[in-house]
């Protein structure tokens, strides 16, 4: 979530795909289980949007049983901030298969109780106020809807996994994009999830979109521009994303998915949520206007894509299997959130779309942005990270006391990148520690801290646990010397705050340190940096 390339060889590809599907015959047997349960089944309906409202009935399971407990989630993965969705429902009933109304109990806010009688199968009816504009709330209104699966469905309270079918009634005229498979039976807007984990990570938006596609090493890319986007070169966009994403599979080696979408609202409010085959954003079409400002984007939707990798499918050993019900606390988002940052500024350059000068300009603003914060000296990274939940809006607002894991995150990926090439005179970068720690750690197994410690030292050679124990674990300042040194930059001489810790090459760069600003930027052409 978030508010605003060495070339690997075919061979090192085949083995970090072939690593992390290791774990498909698990997955596999879980989907076979899966499919023997009956599906829930929801029909959302879009009557009149002007009105804010989105009706729906969901057929929900129930094996026979004299009552089922349903469950909406508190929270969001990606975004975290506990949410009370279930406040945005009116009118919950429940019916069985011939209309006979049932009892329905609402001991807490999130959950209910439907007296089932035995029945094989109840018909949960309720309506859904969608007024609401973050990334991970929902929105209904003339020529736009926003669904996300936390705050629309309500599910059985179970630790099966169970299929999951969406089927979307919608005014005429518009339609629909989402990385659901859509169910083969002719159907309009008839969706299916795996499991309410998929259900819940496949955001659906709905309206008049106009769609730019593109297609990156055999994979199809979609960017979906929704809301008021009338001066939005949406071609352009879709141009600049496809060289973004080949600036990423240039480092991963491989793309993770099938599809991929880029659901792109033109709306008031910001941010983005990362989902593991799409990702909402939310755009604003004053800032997007000047070239600092779509440049911006470019980095933000960058940030947001690099979680297909980094956070969806490797991830702290703490962020899955989802309790929808109790918020997670890691200490990794430092790694989650902040390399994500570096990562997703990074491939700008990587891409062609920033020259040296501009990337340093963009990881300058965060140093100095870091440098400013008192909460730097109060707080340590791994204390902000596990603390989200109560000390920031989702790590992103942080007062003089607290220190950002999105802002000192990024800076401490970049000052590790420099140690990792610094160590092996060049031949390893933190491209490799990421790609080890993919091999090793992706899909359902996660990381711990250490584990993730233990991979970088291990692509270092050397031991780097006082480094991490300085960087993570204390409120000392971090030390930029050996960063600085090994591609010949330094911070330009100034009393004024507003350019206060500014990268720039030094007068006296040697061809070493432009060989490695080149290996480490991947882009030519820039004064200063030839």
């Amino acid at each position: 979530m978030m508010s605003r390339h060495p070339h690997s060889s075919a061979l090192v590809a085949r083995t970090i795909l072939g690593l992390a599907l290791a774990a498909v015959p698990a997955r596999a047997i879980a989907a076979q289980q899966a499919q023997r349960l009956e599906p829930g089944s929801y029909t959302v309906t879009i009557a009149s949007p002007a009105t804010h409202l989105a009706q729906v009935e969901a057929l929900i399971p129930t094996e026979g049983r004299d009552s089922v407990w349903l469950m909406m989630p508190v929270w969001s993965p990606g975004f975290y901030r506990v949410e009370d969705y279930a406040a945005q429902l009116n009118g919950f009933a429940a019916r069985s298969p011939d209309g006979t109304e049932l009892a329905v109990e609402h001991p807490q806010g999130n959950r209910w109780i439907v007296h089932a009688g035995a029945r094989p199968t109840v018909a949960v009816f309720y309506e859904v106020v969608c007024e609401q504009r973050s990334v991970t709330t929902n929105w209904v209104g003339d020529s736009l809807a926003v669904l996300n699966g936390a705050a629309m469905f309500v599910t059985l309270a179970e630790a099966m996994q169970r299929p999951h079918e969406v089927r979307l009634v919608l005014p005429a005229g518009w339609t629909a994009m989402t990385a659901l498979e859509s169910v083969p039976d002719q159907r309009p807007f008839h969706y299916r999830a795996p499991d309410y984990d998929v259900l819940v990570d496949s955001p659906i938006l709905a309206g008049v979109l106009s769609v730019h596609e593109f297609e990156v090493a055999g994979r199809m890319h979609y960017l979906v521009d929704a809301g008021d986007h009338h001066n939005w070169d949406g071609v352009r966009a879709a141009q600049d994303l496809a060289r973004i994403v080949t600036a990423h599979h240039s480092m991963w080696g491989f793309l993770p998915y099938e599809r991929y979408y880029f659901l792109n609202v033109f709306r008031r409010g910001g941010g983005g949520l990362e989902h593991a085959n799409s990702t909402l954003l939310t755009a604003n079409a004053t800032r997007l206007a000047t070239p600092a400002g779509y440049r911006s984007w470019l980095e933000f939707v960058s940030h947001e894509y690099f979680h297909a990798f980094n956070v969806k499918r490797l991830r702290p050993v703490e962020l899955g299997p989802f309790d929808y019900e109790q918020p997670p606390r890691t200490a990794s988002l430092w790694m989650a959130e902040g390399f994500t940052s570096y990562y997703g500024d990074l491939a700008l350059p990587r891409a062609g779309l920033n020259d040296a000068d501009a990337y340093l300009a963009s990881l300058s603003a965060s140093i100095r942005q870091l440098q400013g914060q008192p909460g730097r000296h109060m707080q340590t990274v791994e204390q902000s990270s596990r603390d989200v939940w109560t000390n920031s809006f989702s790590g992103i607002n942080t007062d003089s006391t607290t220190v950002s894991y999105y802002v000192k995150g990024q800076v401490i990926g970049f000052l590790l990148d420099a140690r990792v090439r610094h160590a092996t005179d060049g031949s390893k970068s933190l491209d490799d520690v990421m790609r080890l720690a993919y091999r090793r750690y992706s899909g359902p197994r996660g990381f711990t801290s250490e584990q993730f410690r233990e991979t970088a030292a291990e692509v270092v050679g050397t031991d780097l646990s006082e480094w991490f124990r300085q960087a993570l674990e204390s409120t000392e300042e971090l030390d930029y010397s050996e960063a600085l040194e090994w591609f010949g930059l330094r911070f330009a001489a100034g009393e004024d705050p507003a350019t206060q810790w500014t990268l720039e090459v030094r007068p006296d760069v040697s061809e070493v340190q432009r060989r490695n600003l080149r290996d480490w930027l991947g882009v030519a052409g820039n004064p200063g940096f030839e």
